[in-house]
């Protein structure tokens, strides 16, 4: 199982993405965007983040977190909700561009991955060989890849 300092290390990661989120809202609230095209790109990203979260919660609503939801979007990649994250947080480059948006950017991303990293740490322990044979065929976030492996699948 994992130990408690596991445990604490998630919540203490999962404080900083808050922490770095809100910081750039406040920031890009205080400094404005410069190249205001970049805005659109940003919030295009934003948007398509925040689907990815959606669709996350939606599909674990309707099957559980007591098995291996391997289906949908799951089915593409393993960590999509950490994936419309991260791609959220991307979306901060374009909609503050300013420096400490940027850093704290990278830090925020940074977590999101050590948090996946340490779910599929959590999933092997509950769900064992299962959830590795889950892992060698669905990529952890890269969508790209969990697509072209569903096409050749379906031929």
């Amino acid at each position: 199982m994992l130990n408690i300092r596991g445990e604490t290390r998630d919540n203490v990661l999962m404080i900083v993405i808050g922490i770095t989120f809100l910081l750039n809202i406040i920031v890009m609230n205080i400094f404005p965007p410069n190249i205001e095209e970049l805005v659109v790109v940003g919030y295009i990203l934003l948007g398509v983040g925040a689907l990815f979260v959606a669709i996350s919660i939606f599909t674990l609503r309707k099957k559980g977190i007591s098995n291996i939801v391997d289906t949908g979007i799951y089915g593409l990649i393993r960590h999509p909700m950490y994936f419309g994250g991260i791609v959220m947080f991307f979306s901060h480059f374009f909609l503050g561009q300013n420096w400490l948006i940027a850093i704290s950017t990278i830090a925020g991303i940074s977590c999101c991955y050590l948090v996946i990293l340490s779910g599929d740490k959590r999933n092997i322990e509950k769900f064992g060989d299962e959830y590795r044979g889950y892992m060698k065929s669905v990529p952890r976030i890269n969508l790209l890849l969990g697509v072209i492996r569903r096409q050749r699948g379906r031929k």
